[in-house]
Formats: C-alpha cells, structure tokens, sequence
C-alpha cells in the first residue's frame, strides 16, 4: 500500500514537471522572441539596464559598452519594424538610457560618432515618443538615504537602490543579525519558516560573488553577502513552486531590512541551470537548498551613483478584476 501511495506522488510530480516544461517552452523569453511584443520589451529591458549598470559602477571603463549599446539599437529598430503602431511609448526609457550613455562617453573624450547616427536615425523613425534627460544615472548621498529611508514605509522603498560600490569599512556581525532578526517577521505558507540564509564575508564572499557572475568590474567590492535559499524539506507534493515564493518574500524583507539599518544592498540573482547551481557544493550549501538570491552588503559611501532603473506605470502591470 505504501509502494502504491508513492508511487502516484511520484507520479503527480512527474505532471507539475512536465506541465512546468509545456509553460516554459511556451511563454520563456528565449523562445520565439520576436514573435511576442511582451517577449521583446522585457528582454530589451534587460540589455538596456546592462547600460545603466555599467553607468553606474565606481569608474567605468572608459568607451565601456560600445559594442552592447550597438546591439541594443539594433533589436530597438527591429522593435520599431514589429511593434511600434502597437506601443512606442516603451522606446522611452531605453532611448533616455542610451542618450545618456552617448552624453556620458563624449564627457570622457571618447568618438563614437558611428553610435551617434545610428541612434539618431533611429529616433527619427519615431516621431511621438520624449527622450528623458534624467536616465542612466543618478547622483545620491548617504545621508540622504539616512534620513529617508525609516521616515516611513514610502520613503524606505524610495531611497532603496542597488548599490556597486562601498566604502571599506567592516559590516558588523550585530547589523547582519538585527537586520535577519527583522526579516523573521517574513509571513510564510503556514508559518513553516522553510527560507534559510548563508553568510559569506571577505575572500569568501568575493568568490562568491565571483560564482554568480553578474558583478565583472565590480567583484572586489563586496566584501559581505548573504545567500537565502530555501529548504525543499519544508514544503508538500502540491507546493514544489512554494520555496521560491516564500524564499522570495523573505529576501525582499531582508533587503528592506538592511537598508533599514543604514547599509547598501545589491541583489544579484540565482535563476541559473542545474549545471551551475550544482556547483553551489563548493559553497557548502546543501542539495536541500534551492537558491533564492545573493545580496551584496556594504556601507555606502558619503556619494555615490545609482542607476536610474525607470519603473513601469502601475496601469501596465495591473489589472482590475
């Protein structure tokens, strides 16, 4: 009897998977791209914050991003060809963004006069869009973010930044604890608590940091992070995709909480394939544990960059029903 129960578990994991598989192959942004105008706008969306990321690191390489930025013009002028009678607004923000980097490149004495003509032959195919001044980056002081970030809830969301570079001086052990404390009070699927939180400091936390791949040009400085993963043991057959909203849930809590306490947070994702994610062992993170994310920690300095990271309208994302 025992066998046979087990064996139809099994057997119902065996169809989430497989329905997991149909959904993927479907609606994954890597598919059939230019065949979706949502597929197309969110991986833009992606190269163009690789531009304000590289804008907004402690000393950009001088002429960085020249060879990204002409790819992006060239997926935005094929978005034009597809999609700009059904939604132009979109060409915004990362015609602000790429406007910003031109600006930004000339300052430092670089020619890159072949972007400049790509980019403006493109505008002009779109007459009914603005182009921002304010894009790419953005200039902000750690005392600013003091003094707004536990005026109220509003004010800690809005002084939150990804931050890519810190000064050197030591995160305490007592911030981390008060700020994990803090994130306890994370609601979860029936209050099992199932996330759990690794933390790295010094060459440690560089090699992890180094692991997860999304800080060339910056890896040294983050000398703190914590990884939250989330224990598979805590949930039942019919929640194999709980820990990752309950993970998730916790992670964004503990970020508000660190940036609560005063400290700069970047967080960096963990949605990589098998293959890498295998090699967190080396890490001493247990099967078990499925990744969440890995936030850097820092103390910020008096000023600093942040990317500008433009937000969509609510009415874009929403929904009444």
């Amino acid at each position: 009897m025992k066998l046979l129960q087990q064996l139809k578990l099994e057997f119902s994991f065996l169809k989430e998977v497989f329905h997991f598989w149909y959904l993927t192959t479907k609606y994954n942004a890597s598919s059939r791209t230019e065949s979706d105008i949502e597929k197309m706008q969110y991986t833009l969306l992606r190269e163009n914050h690789t531009i304000e990321k590289g804008l907004s690191m402690r000393s950009p390489r001088k002429g960085f991003g020249q060879r990204k930025v002409y790819n992006l013009i060239l997926r935005l002028n094929r978005y034009i060809d597809l999609y700009a009678d059904k939604d132009s607004s979109f060409l915004t923000y990362p015609f602000s963004t790429i406007k910003n980097y031109i600006e930004y490149t000339k300052r430092n004495g670089l020619d890159i006069k072949y972007i400049e003509i790509l980019f403006d032959d493109m505008v002009k195919r779109v007459t009914d869009i603005s182009i921002h001044p304010h894009a790419g980056t953005t200039l902000v002081s750690r005392n600013e973010i003091n003094e707004d970030c536990n005026r109220d809830f509003k004010s800690l969301l809005y002084s939150r930044h990804s931050i890519r570079y810190f000064s050197d001086k030591k995160v305490s052990k007592e911030l981390i604890e008060n700020a994990l404390l803090l994130a306890s009070r994370t609601p979860s699927a029936c209050n099992r608590q199932g996330w759990k939180t690794h933390v790295f400091v010094d060459n440690q936390s560089i090699e992890l940091i180094k692991w997860q791949g999304g800080c060339r040009g910056f890896e040294n400085e983050i000398n703190c992070s914590i990884l939250v993963t989330a224990n598979l043991k805590a949930f039942l057959s019919y929640e194999i995709h709980q820990a990752y909203i309950d993970g998730g849930l916790y992670a964004m809590n503990l970020i508000n909480a660190l940036h609560s306490l005063g400290l700069g947070t970047i967080p960096l994702s963990c949605g990589f394939v098998q293959r890498k994610l295998k090699q967190l062992s080396q890490f001493d993170i247990p099967e078990n544990e499925v990744p969440i994310v890995i936030i850097g920690i820092g103390h910020l300095l008096d000023e600093f960059k942040v990317a500008v990271s433009t937000r969509k309208d609510v009415s874009l994302t929403n929904k009444f029903h």
